[in-house]
């Protein structure tokens, strides 16, 4: 088995709490570097993963040639970015017009000229472009696609997809650099998650309301009605909650399907029927044995740093494409442009301030 030289790129706290972690799962992969534009977050990257080689890079586009002569760079094989979204394109496009393949977080890029230009340049040269869409890949989300695609309950009747977010949690420093902050960064799980389980997207409306502050860009609720595919969507997202949850509700005929992004816990119910105290009842047990087994076993995980959110099948899925040349068909750069395309025309729906 051939060993896959990476280069980590960012060094913030996706590199350092997802990426790196799911790589050093995988017996072949060497991870030989770190570039980044803040020296302190290479060097911190570099110690804690006892990784040898480091690299500041200041402006993509001008800094192409430091990195070309960069002698441990020649020997990258494939590089994983995880920087905030509006340096994804500078930072692609450079590890490609230097041959490198590249796995990119979400979302892909700023807008759509970015993302097809991308693709096609890592057409031109034969490199994999693949795109970080986690959530397809957990534990969880995995059950539910095998649920749909099988068609076992039948056809999906709608989705509800419900966030909550904190403030005061852990928030990149970069977020009112984005389109609507917080929603562009991190309404693409969503996005990528309907056009999978319902197709194409038509947004039939969208509504914002903001904060006072004209500075904050991240507006205090959302709420938007969508078509994916037949399926009709509602997504409701509040980023003034005092608690962080993310919902994603599946309706089907006699089945409801909740899932909980954040613990990685599926919740699959039957019809309560008539709605009957013994079926409200019997629901009510269902969703609590299944709601504290999943509590219990992702629990662990993350008290121990193993509860990655699909990551590590996202970074092994890459490393295998990067063997192959064959990407997953949720991970390409098509797939991505798509989900950028939609959080931009959702972004152009909502009234401004």
């Amino acid at each position: 088995m051939k060993e896959i030289n990476v280069c980590i790129i960012g060094g913030g706290n996706i590199s350092n709490t997802r990426h790196i972690p799911a790589l050093r799962k995988i017996k072949n992969v060497n991870i030989i570097g770190v570039i980044g534009s803040d020296q302190n977050k290479i060097d911190s990257t570099c110690k804690t993963h006892k990784i040898q080689n480091g690299l500041l890079v200041n402006d993509p586009k001008n800094d192409i040639q430091k990195v070309e002569k960069c002698e441990w760079f020649k020997n990258v094989d494939a590089v994983v970015i995880g920087t905030p979204p509006n340096q994804h394109y500078p930072l692609a496009r450079m590890c490609l017009l230097l041959n490198k393949d590249v796995l990119v977080e979400k979302p892909m890029t700023m807008n759509v000229k970015e993302a097809q230009e991308l693709i096609d340049l890592a057409r031109e040269k034969n490199l994999i472009f693949n795109v970080v869409h986690n959530f397809n890949f957990t534990s969880g989300m995995i059950k539910i696609n095998k649920i749909i695609e099988e068609k076992k309950y039948g056809n999906v009747e709608s989705i509800t997809e419900v966030q909550f977010t904190n403030r005061d949690r852990r928030l990149p420093t970069w977020y009112n650099d984005l389109p609507m902050g917080l929603f562009y960064d991190e309404a693409a799980h969503f996005i990528y998650l309907l056009i999978r389980h319902g197709g194409d997207l038509s947004i039939e409306n969208v509504h914002a309301i903001y904060n006072d502050d004209k500075k904050d860009e991240t507006p205090k609720i959302l709420s938007a009605n969508l078509l994916a595919g037949k399926v009709p969507v509602h997504m409701y997202l509040n980023f003034n909650s005092p608690v962080c949850e993310w919902y994603y509700i599946i309706n089907f005929k006699k089945r409801i399907i909740y899932y909980d992004l954040f613990k990685d816990i599926v919740i699959d119910l039957p019809t309560d029927g008539e709605h009957l105290a013994k079926e409200v009842l019997s629901n009510d047990i269902k969703r609590s044995s299944q709601y504290w087994g999943g509590f219990i076993k992702n629990g662990f995980k993350r008290i121990f740093g193993n509860l990655l959110y699909g990551h590590e099948a996202i970074l092994e899925k890459f490393i295998n494409a990067v063997e192959t040349r064959k990407s997953d068909e949720y991970m390409t750069g098509e797939f991505g442009l798509k989900t950028v395309d939609y959080m931009n025309r959702i972004v152009e729906r909502a009234n401004k301030k």
